[in-house]
């Protein structure tokens, strides 16, 4: 894998998936959490393979980068958490404000643009998941590719569409601080 072989990293994939998707639905208590954890690891995994070489035991690093994921993410949702019942007070007062839909289509049609970027089969299998609610057997049975497949397509558009988000993030920020003045 260290060399770039995709079939070795299938092949770790394949045999330490359940593993990560464990011990991250023991930690977290979520399947959907659990489930993006373990996209995450597996993709920082290809990102840096060049550095898997170096990993004296595969089962303790995909652990520890999984614990520390979470608590990462946890942190981060503790803090989304707080700043959405902050907005969600702040929407009450100007519910009546046309400009903040209109921050938040722009947002939204910029998330869209991302997702029409996308391969199709990436696309189909990510609006399947995220819009739809599809696990990723019922996305296989639906598309007609293998689940292994699917994971990949979602880890691929995620990684991707955080790309784009962050390329554009100007025009998400300006969005956002627009938005929020208005809410002042």
């Amino acid at each position: 894998m260290a060399a770039g072989s995709d079939a070795a990293f299938c092949t770790l994939f394949d045999r330490y998936w359940n593993k990560v998707y464990a011990s991250a639905l023991v930690l977290t208590k979520s399947p959907q959490v659990a489930q993006d954890i373990s996209q995450e690891i597996f993709l920082q995994l290809w990102q840096n393979r060049e550095k898997a070489a170096d990993i004296k035991s595969l089962d303790g690093f995909l652990f520890i980068s999984a614990r520390n994921l979470i608590f990462k993410k946890m942190s981060r949702m503790k803090l989304e958490d707080a700043y959405q019942q902050y907005l969600s007070s702040r929407m009450e007062t100007a519910a009546s404000d046309t400009e903040i839909p209109a921050a938040l289509k722009e947002l939204q049609s910029l998330v869209e643009a991302g997702i029409r970027k996308l391969p199709p089969q990436q696309q189909k299998a990510f609006r399947l998941s995220r819009e739809m609610g599809l696990s990723h057997e019922e996305i296989s049975r639906q598309m007609g590719v293998s689940r292994a497949a699917v994971k990949d397509y979602i880890v691929r558009s995620i990684a991707f569409l955080r790309k784009y988000m962050h390329e554009h993030a100007l025009l998400v920020a300006g969005a956002l601080i627009l938005a929020l003045s208005l809410l002042r």
